[in-house]
């Protein structure tokens, strides 16, 4: 039997407790958990439309109901009206419409790397359970062929899941295939909350979800600092973001969910054509995006990507990426160019070339 090492779902990529704090007033602050991850938010001010504390709780019941309306495990939930036949046609929560748009584009336009139809594909490597293990290469193919029709090779444009209708309506283009969108839900959900707490009066916050964090405004103390975590070392630092306004951070890294067998990491950021876990050379990447939602999104495809197909890709999008790799030297990275002096990473030196 593999050695499992698999690793709490809850830990975070990238740790609010890692923000340099600066002198000033305590912001008022809750953690909890919702969608499978820990959530955090930080208030700024105390003369919002109602008091801090209870529009804390007011986040608390949103992030509830976007576990409820995401969830691809409750055989009742919002999203079970997607797995039926092909040629159906369905309604679901205009919610889930936006997150399936976004999450079909980014799909597109990175040439298949990000992929909504995971879930069985979790449910036979068990990843993040204790009965992960690498499942026979036989029962991958099978799952491609069942799930795409064939078994994808590099330069196959794979099929989309699903068409959504001008009038909201979704065509559904596989039979009975649980849609998976724990890989930009979060997102989604960051930038509603963060959008909730503006609209209760407190411009100046943080939230976070996971690895999603999203900031507003700037602090009356400075900038915000943001650290990204060491793939390999979880207690210390990578590098630092300073923003000095309204920003996106997002980081996927092998290092989340995981397990170990015959000294290979098997992580959760899977590789659609391959129906196994991403190995382009990648072992984090870091975005910095307008919204949550991207950076979510893009996170996935970009770890799949590597800097070699991914930095154009994202200088396209306004995005910035930071990826780190693992060698027998250690840790380097690539970066895209357009940072701006926004992120410190001098402890990870640049790789000689891309992967």
């Amino acid at each position: 039997m593999a050695e499992s090492a698999i690793r709490n779902a809850l830990l975070m990529s990238i740790s609010v407790a890692a923000l340099l704090a600066g002198c000033g007033p305590e912001p008022v602050s809750r953690h909890w958990t919702a969608m499978s991850c820990n959530f955090e938010a930080a208030i700024h001010g105390s003369d919002g439309k109602v008091p801090p504390r209870s529009a804390l709780d007011t986040l608390q019941d949103l992030s509830a109901r976007y576990d409820s309306l995401f969830t691809d495990y409750d055989p009742s939930g919002p999203l079970s009206a997607l797995r039926g036949k092909k040629g159906d046609t369905v309604r679901v929560d205009p919610e889930i419409i936006q997150v399936l748009t976004q999450a079909l584009a980014v799909d597109r336009a990175s040439g298949g790397s990000f992929d909504i139809g995971v879930h069985d594909l979790k449910q036979l490597w068990g990843i993040g359970s204790e009965n992960a293990h690498v499942p026979p290469a036989d029962s991958v193919k099978l799952y491609l062929i069942r799930r795409f029709g064939f078994a994808p090779t590099a330069t196959d444009t794979l099929p989309s899941p699903l068409r959504i209708l001008p009038d909201g309506r979704v065509v559904l283009l596989s039979d009975s295939l649980p849609i998976d969108l724990g890989g930009i839900a979060k997102g989604y959900a960051v930038d509603r909350l963060s959008r909730k707490l503006s609209e209760l009066g407190y411009p100046v916050h943080l939230v976070q979800a996971g690895g999603e964090i999203l900031t507003r405004a700037r602090k009356p103390v400075g900038p915000w600092k943001i650290g990204i975590k060491n793939p390999r070392a979880l207690d210390s630092l990578a590098g630092v973001i300073t923003l000095d306004s309204g920003m996106a951070v997002s980081t996927s890294g092998d290092y989340e969910r995981y397990f170990e067998s015959d000294g290979a990491r098997y992580h959760h950021i899977f590789d659609a054509r391959t129906g196994s876990p991403a190995r382009g050379g990648t072992i984090s990447v870091t975005l910095l995006c307008p919204t949550s939602l991207a950076c979510d999104a893009w996170s996935k495809p970009m770890f799949v990507l590597g800097p070699r197909r991914g930095r154009i890709l994202a200088d396209s999008l306004g995005l910035q990426a930071f990826w780190i790799r693992e060698t027998s030297g250690g840790l380097c990275s690539r970066r895209t160019q357009a940072w701006h002096g926004r992120l410190a990473a001098d402890a990870v030196p640049e790789c000689a070339s891309d992967w």
